[in-house]
């Protein structure tokens, strides 16, 4: 029994930093989702013939999201973009948008991905302050 006991401490620290290599966390995931979205939309705009202010208004877009990627903060402040504004406003420019149906397929994946894992992190958040 005391060698198990031994080993019980190792077994868990072993099985914790698997979990931690494994699984990146959310802060990673998030940020992943937001740079890929932001070369999805680029691959789309290189594909379309757009205009002068709808280029504007995408490049704004893409530098919203990467302000907000580099932040590494999920909590809205006063000099960080508004995420699901800039979602809303890419989803408004791509569904009227010159763009692909294959292109508009995969920037509307990516923001349904990013939606699912800030929901997921507002649900913890909520069931943490619960306890």
């Amino acid at each position: 029994m005391p060698v198990l006991l031994r080993r019980c401490p190792r077994l868990i620290l072993l099985a914790a930093t698997f979990l931690l290599v494994v699984s990146p966390n959310y802060g990673q995931k998030r940020r992943e989702v937001i740079l890929r979205l932001r070369d999805d939309i680029s691959t789309a705009m290189a594909h379309a013939s757009l205009n002068e202010k709808q280029t504007q208004k995408l490049d704004r877009h893409r530098q919203s999201l990467l302000l907000t990627a580099q932040s590494g903060r999920a909590r809205k402040t006063s000099s960080q973009p508004n995420l699901e504004a800039t979602l809303k406003e890419i989803e408004k420019t791509f569904h009227g948008g010159p763009f692909t149906p294959e292109d508009r397929n995969v920037v509307q994946q990516d923001i349904d991905q990013l939606r699912t894992i800030e929901r997921n992190r507002r649900a913890r958040r909520y069931a943490r302050k619960r306890i």
